[in-house]
């Protein structure tokens, strides 16, 4: 019995499971705004609109930055190291606002057919088009134009 709890340990050891274990992206300096993004659009109580892993995969081929599959906030983490100029971060902005369009079609089609959900999805709807509104200032806020 005893060997096998030190096989356990060397393997949690050797395999980095325990939460002491640093990653590269732990010693990653992120910018401001990708919190700021995050907080806005990554949570579908504050966007209306969930952002799954696919569509982050999406979201990075728009902008040609290949990004592996894995959690949404390490995707979207690693999404964030591609952007380095204001070209970028507008190209990705926009493609964040496509999807989020394109989520809420649905959205406005229950709307039309089954009028007693309005309630419901014009909340959505709103939170969804407040956070595109807030890309606008992402990108004035830490992206200001230069001239």
């Amino acid at each position: 019995m005893e060997d096998l709890r030190k096989e356990f340990e060397n393997y949690l050891n050797e395999r980095c499971v325990t939460s002491e274990c640093e990653t590269e992206e732990d010693n990653y300096d992120y910018p401001d705004y990708v919190e700021a993004i995050n907080a806005e659009l990554m949570p579908p109580s504050k966007s209306g609109v969930y952002i799954s892993r696919w569509d982050l995969k999406m979201v990075g081929d728009a902008i040609d930055a290949s990004i592996a599959m894995d959690a949404r906030a390490r995707m979207f983490k690693m999404l964030m190291r591609s952007v380095h100029d204001r070209e970028t971060m507008a190209q990705l902005l926009g493609a964040f606002s496509s999807l989020i369009d394109a989520k809420i079609e649905p959205y406005r089609e229950m709307m039309e057919a089954y009028p007693s959900t309005c309630p419901i999805f014009e909340d959505k709807i709103e939170k969804a088009m407040r956070a595109q509104a807030y890309f606008d200032t992402i990108l004035e806020t830490y992206f200001p134009e230069e001239g």
